[in-house]
C-alpha cells in the first residue's frame, strides 16, 4: 500500500504557505499524492460520492492525469468494460467566466461519465495569446 502522510484540515492561506494551490477561502485538506496510481474517494454528508483517480502513464511514475467520476446522479451508460457507468452534469469555466462546455443541455447518452484532467508539465504564460 502507498505511504500516505495525512495533513490536518487548515485554512486556504496555510495550505498555500506550505506549497499547495489555493482555491477559495475555505477549509482545505492538503494531500500529497504518491507516485503510481492512486484514488481519493469523498462523500458528502447526504451521501453523494465522488472519486478522483490519479493515473500514471508508466509504472511508478508521478500521475499524468486525473479521472473524476460522480457516482450518484442516477442515470448510467454502457462503458468500455461491458458494465455501466454513472453519468453526471459537467460545465467548464474559462476566460471571463465563459462556459465552453455545459452537459446540462445534452441527452443522457451524451453526458460525461468521466471527466479527465491532463496533468501536463507547467508552461510559461503565453504572452502572444489573444486578449479578449
Amino acid at each position: 500500500m502507498a505511504d500516505i502522510s495525512t495533513l490536518p484540515v487548515m485554512t486556504a492561506a496555510d495550505a498555500e504557505n506550505i506549497g499547495f494551490a489555493r482555491f477559495n477561502d475555505v477549509p482545505t485538506l492538503p494531500i500529497d499524492i504518491p507516485d503510481g496510481n492512486f484514488t481519493i474517494s469523498a462523500k458528502t454528508t447526504d451521501g453523494r460520492r465522488i472519486t478522483f483517480f490519479f493515473g500514471e502513464h508508466r509504472t511508478g511514475a508521478p500521475p499524468g492525469f486525473v479521472d473524476i467520476q460522480y457516482h450518484d446522479h442516477g442515470a448510467t451508460i454502457a462503458n468500455a468494460n461491458g458494465g455501466r457507468s454513472p453519468v453526471f452534469d459537467l460545465l467548464t469555466i474559462g476566460l471571463g467566466g465563459r462556459q465552453a462546455y455545459d452537459s446540462r443541455k445534452l441527452d443522457a447518452d451524451d453526458k460525461p461519465s468521466i471527466a479527465v484532467i491532463l496533468l501536463g508539465e507547467p508552461q510559461a504564460p503565453n504572452r502572444s495569446a489573444r486578449k479578449a
